[in-house]
């Protein structure tokens, strides 16, 4: 398979701030990937010292991910393809096409990309602030606040209703939606990462396509069937939802049994039980009507229909609601999903 030789730097209009976060540079900017390099890989080589064990921030199955510097003090993220890897190869190439259309605030930013016979690198803005799986379960991590998880529950949904609903070139199907893709800036800004699953509405791609993602988030239609529409991420922001407000893990171990989040989450939203479902560490400092909210949005998410799902663009508007007459639970919603 022949791969083109080029490397473009400082992809597209919306800018990196030094802190990670990018620019609020309006809703959808094509990428435009103008600045050549007479030497393709030194830049970024140099920037990783070589891609060196020291800076590498984490590992996939497709590819490592550097820690650099450029010359002009710009942090990046550079993910090295594995050479022996042809699902690298093949979500190098996703990415690279996604972020030509995804920028908004709410997306991590493409800087750039390299892609030789040896070398497929994909050049990132650095998001200083782990991530939001990090944030939520490693035992090193400081109390991630309410305010702030609803804050991250908002950021979240604009960047998916972005991908599905307002990019000129979508609707892109993220297909791995998951606490570990979602990365926080200093100030914890949520930023989705992570495209290489990720389809276009517009390919012809057969209905039944392969099974991709972490099991834990797939909806039915895609576990069962293999089909991926944008109804498909709306299930799996219901799940990353349930996070947020339970900090529980997706899968729960109890010895020889594994529990689903969704087990134990629906009994509780289905019979008004939400000072169980919200994480007790943050009982005392919850908001209860924005404790409404987002698992009313997080059990119409995960409907079993997936006709019977919202679309984000309906998330974003019922999370974000300030001033509403809050009416029962159960009588306002709960029925006309379950009957």
């Amino acid at each position: 398979m022949s791969i083109p030789s080029c490397c473009n730097i400082g992809a597209g209009d919306g800018q990196a701030s030094p802190q990670g976060g990018l620019a609020d540079t309006g809703e959808c900017i094509e990428a435009n990937m103008t600045s050549q390099y007479d030497t393709p890989e030194r830049p970024i080589q140099t920037a990783t010292s070589d891609f060196s064990k020291e800076n590498l921030l984490g590992e996939g199955g497709f590819g490592h991910v550097y820690k650099g510097q450029l010359n002009g003090g710009q942090l990046i993220a550079a993910k090295l393809r594995k050479e022996a890897s042809f699902e690298g190869y093949t979500e190098f190439f996703t990415e690279m096409q996604v972020f030509r259309f995804a920028r908004h605030r709410n997306i991590v930013g493409l800087l750039g990309y390299c892609c030789e016979e040896t070398h497929n690198i994909l050049v990132y803005e650095y998001i200083c602030n782990n991530s939001l799986e990090w944030h939520l379960f490693d035992q090193s991590a400081n109390l991630l606040e309410w305010n702030k998880r609803h804050a991250s529950a908002i950021g979240i949904a604009k960047g998916m209703r972005f991908l599905h609903e307002e990019c000129r070139a979508g609707p892109i199907i993220h297909l791995d939606l998951q606490p570990s893709n979602v990365l926080l800036t200093h100030d914890f800004v949520p930023m989705l990462g992570d495209f290489g699953f990720a389809k276009w509405k517009a390919c012809k791609v057969s209905s039944e396509t392969m099974i991709l993602g972490p099991s834990g988030y797939l909806a039915p239609e895609h576990a069962e069937h293999g089909i991926a529409s944008v109804k498909t991420d709306v299930f799996a922001f219901g799940i990353l939802l349930f996070q947020l407000i339970s900090g529980r893990k997706v899968l729960e171990e109890h010895g020889r049994w594994c529990t689903h989040i969704l087990q134990w989450a629906e009994p509780l939203v289905e019979t008004l039980a939400l000072n169980i479902l919200v994480d007790d560490r943050v009982k005392d400092t919850h908001d209860s009507y924005g404790l409404y909210h987002l698992a009313k949005a997080a059990y119409l998410c995960v409907r079993t229909n997936p006709e019977q799902r919202p679309s984000m663009g309906e998330v974003v508007r019922l999370i974000e609601v300030e001033n509403e007459n809050i009416q029962d639970l159960s009588q306002l919603f709960i029925p006309h999903f379950t009957n």
